[in-house]
């Protein structure tokens, strides 16, 4: 097991970005029949929903497209077409990547780096599954006001510029508590 370096408040800003363009997302809940024709496109079985990557127990949904890139929204909504269960593992390793290049690339925690066994099905049913949703992206930023999308991107810069502030107040904080921990660690 590791040991954990401490972390920078600055380690936490594709966060705040995530949450400033999630925050503006259409969510478009599934109805139950939705979901269980997507389910039974992926070969999943409602009563044991296991990750569409790697076969594990599946704790979240997936956005297949991102809804993020390059600090903007891809267009891509929070659709039942364009969500699959998935585990936690596979779905922090594939964060804004695409699929199919993850699924069977090198990144760290990836089902072929895992060498998940039936690989080359799980890839064909998201393909299945891919067609028959058929997602587009959206054309977010013409439907609001240009001033209301700049507004919105000046609040997370300026979001940002008072974390990498934050952050250069932290380190000179800790450098004080560093210098004195050890003759405080002495005495007791």
């Amino acid at each position: 097991m590791k040991f954990r370096k401490p972390l920078k408040i600055t380690q936490r800003t594709s966060s705040i970005t995530n949450s400033f363009v999630q925050s503006i997302i259409p969510w478009v809940p599934p109805t139950e029949a939705e979901r269980a024709e997507s389910l039974e496109i992926l070969g999943i079985q409602e009563d044991d929903i296991v990750c569409a990557y790697c076969g594990a127990g599946a704790s979240d949904w997936d956005h297949l497209r991102p809804l993020v890139r390059a600090k903007r929204p891809t267009g891509y909504i929070s659709d039942y077409k364009n969500l699959v269960p998935a585990c936690g593992r596979c779905n922090q390793s594939k964060g804004a990547q695409e699929w199919r290049s993850w699924i069977s690339g090198k990144a760290t925690g990836s089902p072929s780096t895992r060498g998940v066994a039936d690989l080359k099905s799980r890839i064909e049913a998201l393909e299945r599954f891919e067609a028959w949703g058929n997602v587009q992206p959206i054309p977010l930023e013409e439907m609001a006001p240009a001033e209301m999308w700049k507004t919105h991107w000046d609040n997370l810069l300026r979001l940002e510029e008072a974390l990498r502030k934050a952050q250069e107040h932290a380190a000179l904080l800790q450098f004080e508590v560093h210098r004195n921990v050890d003759s405080h660690i002495r005495k007791t």
